[in-house]
């Protein structure tokens, strides 16, 4: 089931734990000047998932090095226990009242563990061995009249499909292909985002 967005599902129970609750600010495509923060996610060719974390840190009583200690410390645990480096954290920053994370993690994998969420990439017969229903219809980016379901994805090889619970915007190294009618995409083919505020799942398949 989805969770609600917050800084804690993004990092457990640091954020969260200085009292910070923030809505997501992200807008596919809104570089414009004075924008509010957001956070994103990217999806690396090496299978790799990095993140930019922006949220508000406005109160006097939010303290830069708790929270520097805090991340540290969560990332460090979680490595000790997986027995390698799966997460590293690039930069921690506070500035002009918003906090500025980079995290980057191994895999999809690490990322869905660490922030306790759905966060899959691979073929579809994995999705499928892992229990996710893909029995569905997808609409082609290119033209969505075009759709393909369960059978035409599974003779797919050369596709991953990207499944997730986040509300977050999601980078892609690649163009998306086929999408669930829940996702938007930019006009790059790049860029994704949840367009609907239900609890289900989105898929994004891409080479």
């Amino acid at each position: 089931m989805k969770k609600n967005f917050s800084p804690k599902r993004i990092i457990p129970k640091i954020i969260a734990g200085l009292w910070i609750t923030t809505m997501m600010f992200a807008l596919i495509g809104c570089n414009q000047s004075g924008e509010m923060p957001r956070t994103e996610i990217s999806i690396l060719k090496d299978g790799s998932v990095s993140i930019f974390i922006a949220e508000p840190f406005e109160a006097s009583y939010y303290d830069e090095e708790e929270l520097r200690q805090s991340i540290l410390m969560e990332a460090a645990s979680y490595n000790r226990v997986a027995g390698s480096g799966n997460i590293t954290v690039e930069k921690i920053e506070v500035a002009n009242q918003v906090a500025n994370v980079i995290m980057k993690y191994a895999n999809a994998s690490d990322y869905a563990a660490f922030n306790d969420c759905v966060f899959f990439i691979g073929s579809a017969a994995q999705a499928q061995d892992e229990g996710y229903d893909i029995d569905k219809v997808f609409s082609a980016v290119s033209d969505e009249q075009k759709t393909i379901g369960i059978s035409d994805m599974l003779a797919m090889e050369d596709y991953k499909i990207l499944i997730t619970d986040s509300e977050y915007q999601i980078n892609l190294y690649n163009k998306a292909g086929y999408i669930s009618d829940n996702v938007a995409v930019s006009k790059s083919g790049k860029t994704i985002i949840r367009n609907d505020e239900s609890d289900e799942l989105i898929y994004i398949l891409f080479q």
